[in-house]
Parts: structure tokens; C-alpha cells; sequence
């Protein structure tokens, strides 16, 4: 019902405020909707009343004999209405978080000054509001909209010159308009990049390279880095795997990181992390700048998606601190976290991510110990146990020359395990790729008991020419210790 969802919307610190609005003598009925609104307040906060509910709230309200479902349905619908004036009043009224009158309700007196002809009162008004977006140190893709339209309705006020050259307005109003266009396409367009990716499909963004070619000018790094964050993030997307500019937007974009409104710091950092994720799952080593911005994100309160975290994104960032030795941290994030992953399948992820920290402490039975049953029946972990496994087995063969039959089974069965599961045609080869090429060092091993150099070198062009291959950074390290 849309009175009952209009009313979850209320904090209960506006329910005072509401019985105010609606009692105000600007509104008609106002003091019967307040006083039906005091007694339907004790559904908060779930508000599920049934008709029948309100029918009793409406007898207690008015008495038994004035009721019909007409009123009922009348009195709801005018609720309704009182309650949505409410909400937009209240976002007008004031700036989220602050008590100061807010940017919209500058905005329209601005153009209701203007529209009726105010002269000198609309023109200082609206150089006012001018100057206190334009003196914003996090200046966001709305303001570049603002700016446009306050210098527009001042260049065409019926008081603005238009025979004289020193007036600014017109040029500024083009120049925020661009800056608003190019933005909005750039942010869209990088949106737009990042679901190819992830659901395979296909957009053809229109005017991207004039939107591209516009914001690429160097003098944007400073007047508007906004503008200059989503050239590089798009360009990256469109140039595919680069680490190099990867590493040098994450230095800009932590420079920057201050003067970015908040809605934009997290669609940035949310597009760099799962670029970093790609990169990552291409062998490049970026252990260091990955768990940064997850800390960023931790710091900025922007990790949890509605109060939940994802068993991926869980396991993700306790690797990234077991690969930069930052061991007391990741015990530190799971404790924190652990509470926000999916009720009924948090375990084997916790299970998972506990092996991982364990593994790259060099304790090799702590680890397999963590590598409960449960792991091994859910998708995407299931992968993750078995290389980990495989990780564990070959470096105990390697240190003290025991397990090569477990070590030659796992082999076995982790190849027939990816020959049937299903997975992208790249994925499954870059694993069976790694399982051949463990297979190829336990080989030398056991023919060789200490593994000369010459051999050593073979195995590393061996490995250079394999593309795609999982755990590139890790068989390189382990043909040091054969």
C-alpha cells in the first residue's frame, strides 16, 4: 500500500516534524490527518498494517459511526500526498546532514526571482549561490549542471546587457555545460565498460572520443579533477591490460581523493578495484595497491553493499593482505567483517580466507586443516580450495620430500575437476595450464634431487611462453625453492 511505503521512509525523529507540516494552516484536513498519523506511528518501523488495521486506527481516530471505505480510502490517499510534500520540502529545505537551507531551494528562489523580474535581488542572489559552488573544494557532476543553468537565467534575465562584450555569462554557461556533458558521458560510459565485462554484453557509447578529447586537456588535473578521473578510468578500460597506468591512476586518484564527492569516490573506487581484481586474475602483481584502496573503502565506509558483504570480496581482501605480510590486519578485517558475509554459507568463506593466511605464514598443516569439507561444494571456492591445496601439498614435497603420491592424485583429479567444471574457455585453460607446469616442476624434483640452474632457467622461459596461466607469480617462486 503507498501510504505504508511512503511512511517506512520516515525517520522517527521526523514524525514530530511531519504532524507539524501536516497541521499547518497552508493544508486543508490537517489536524485529521495528524491525529489518524499518531496512532498509525505505532506501526513503526515496519508499518505492516493490515486494511483491517487501518480501519480500527480510523474508528479510534473519528468514532465507529462517521467510517465508510470511502472516507478510509480518502483520507489515505490525502495522507499519501501530505507525506510526499513532506519528503521533497524536506530535501529543499536543507542540506543532507546540516540544518543550512539546501542547494535546490537556492536554486529555485534563484529562478522564482528571476522568473517575476527582481531585478538587483535575483542578479545577488544568483552570484551568491555562483560563488559558494564555485569556492567548493569537492566540486560534483550537479554543480557543473547549477553553474550552467545560474549563469543561463543571468545572461537571459531581461536586466542582463546583451549589446555589451564584458559579459561573461553566456561563455561560462557553455563551458559548465560542456564539463557537465563530458562528465556525465565519461561516468556512464566507464558504467557502461565495466558491465561488459561482467555480463558479456555490448554498448556503443555515442560522442566518446569528443567527450575523451575534451577532458583530456592537463589543466584539468587541477581546476577539474573530476573530469580528469573519468578520462583515466575510461581509457583504461578501453586500452585493456595496463599495469603501468593502472599503478599511476591509483597515485592521482589518492592525490585527489579529497575533492571528490562522496557518490563519485565510491563509483571511482569501485571501478578501480575490480579493474585491479581483473588484473590480478592476469598474474599481475598488485598485492600492495589492492589492500590500499580496500582500506580505503574500509576508511570511507564504503565496502558493505546494503550491510553485506559478498564471500568474494571477503576472501579477496584477506589474500591480499596474507600476499603483503600484513597478517595481524587480515585477522583483524575478518573479526570486523566476518558478521556481514550471507548468513548460511559466511563459514567457508571464513574457513577459506583463515587457510590463506595460514598458508602464507608458511604453516602448511594449519592451513589444510582450514580447508573444511564445506569449501569444496561451493562454486568459486571450490577452485580456490583446490589450488590452494595443490600450493600446499608441493611446497611440503619440496621442503621435506614427502606426499608425492597425494601430490600426483590431487594433480590428477584437480585437472579432472576443471576439464568438467563449467568456466569461461580462458579461466579453464590459464588452470589446467598451471596444473601441467606443477606437474613439469615435480617431474625435475624427483628425477633431480637438488634442481641445477641451468634446469631452473629452462623452467622459467618454459613458464614466460604459457598464456594464459593461473598462479604465474607463485610457480615462479617455487621454481627458486626446487
Amino acid at each position: 500500500m503507498k501510504i505504508l511505503t511512503l511512511l517506512r521512509t520516515l525517520k522517527p525523529t521526523e514524525h514530530d516534524e511531519f504532524q507539524h507540516f501536516v497541521k499547518s494552516n497552508f493544508f486543508k484536513l490537517g489536524e485529521r490527518y495528524a491525529k489518524f498519523f499518531r496512532l498509525l506511528c505505532k506501526q513503526h518501523p515496519t508499518f505492516d498494517a493490515s486494511k483491517a488495521d487501518l480501519e480500527a486506527i480510523y474508528k479510534q481516530s473519528f468514532g465507529k459511526a462517521t467510517f465508510n471505505d470511502s472516507k478510509l480510502f480518502n483520507l489515505l490517499s490525502g495522507l499519501s500526498r501530505q507525506v510526499e510534500d513532506f519528503l521533497v520540502v524536506k530535501m529543499l529545505l536543507s542540506e543532507q546532514g546540516t540544518s543550512e537551507k539546501g542547494r535546490i531551494w537556492k536554486e529555485l528562489l534563484v529562478k522564482a526571482l528571476g522568473n517575476r523580474n527582481a531585478g538587483a535581488y535575483f542578479l545577488g542572489e544568483a552570484e551568491r549561490l555562483i560563488e559558494e559552488i564555485n569556492s567548493r573544494p569537492a566540486k560534483g557532476l550537479e554543480d557543473y549542471l547549477s553553474l550552467e543553468q545560474l549563469h543561463h537565467q543571468v545572461y537571459f534575465n531581461p536586466d542582463t546587457p546583451k549589446h555589451k562584450l564584458d559579459v561573461p555569462n553566456l561563455q561560462l554557461s557553455v563551458e559548465n555545460l560542456d564539463l557537465y556533458y563530458c562528465i556525465a558521458k565519461l561516468r556512464n560510459a566507464a558504467e557502461e565498460m565495466a558491465r561488459e565485462r561482467l555480463f558479456q554484453v555490448r554498448y556503443e557509447p555515442t560522442l566518446l572520443d569528443a567527450a575523451l578529447e575534451h577532458t583530456a586537456a592537463p589543466k584539468l588535473l587541477d581546476t577539474h579533477p573530476l573530469a580528469a578521473l573519468y578520462n583515466r578510468m575510461v581509457h583504461l578500460y578501453l586500452h585493456g591490460i595496463n599495469e603501468q597506468d593502472f599503478r599511476a591512476f591509483i597515485l592521482f586518484y589518492i592525490e585527489k581523493l579529497h575533492l571528490l564527492p562522496t557518490n563519485d569516490h565510491q563509483l571511482l573506487l569501485h571501478h578501480l578495484l575490480n579493474y585491479g581484481i581483473l588484473l590480478h586474475e592476469q598474474n599481475c602483481e598488485l598485492h600492495d595497491e589492492m589492500l590500499v584502496l580496500y582500506k580505503i573503502a574500509i576508511d570511507a565506509n564504503l565496502l558493505l553493499d546494503g550491510n553485506c558483504m559478498t564471500n568474494t570480496t571477503f576472501i579477496n581482501i584477506v589474500l591480499f593482505a596474507a600476499l603483503c605480510k600484513d597478517f595481524d590486519w587480515g585477522r583483524a578485517f575478518m573479526d570486523k567483517f566476518s558478521p556481514y558475509l550471507e548468513t548460511g554459507k559466511h563459514q567457508p568463506a571464513i574457513d577459506l580466507s583463515e587457510a590463506n593466511l595460514y598458508y602464507y605464514q608458511g604453516m602448511l598443516d594449519q592451513a589444510q586443516s582450514s580447508l573444511t569439507a564445506e569449501i569444496y561444494y561451493l562454486p568459486v571456492l571450490d577452485v580456490l580450495a583446490r589450488g590452494l591445496f595443490l600450493k600446499i601439498i608441493f611446497d611440503r614435497y619440496v621442503q621435506v620430500g614427502k606426499n608425492y603420491k597425494l601430490l600426483d592424485d590431487h594433480l590428477n583429479a584437480f585437472e579432472h575437476f576443471v576439464n568438467n567444471k563449467q568456466m569461461k574457455a580462458r579461466k579453464k585453460n590459464a588452470h589446467l595450464n598451471s596444473i601441467q607446469f606443477v606437474r613439469k616442476m615435480v617431474a625435475v624434483k624427483f628425477e633431480k634431487l637438488v634442481v641445477p640452474e641451468l634446469d631452473k632457467e629452462k623452467l622459467r622461459s618454459m613458464l614466460e611462453g604459457l598464456q594464459p596461466i593461473d598462479s604465474r607469480n607463485w610457480l615462479f617462486e617455487k621454481i627458486e625453492t626446487l
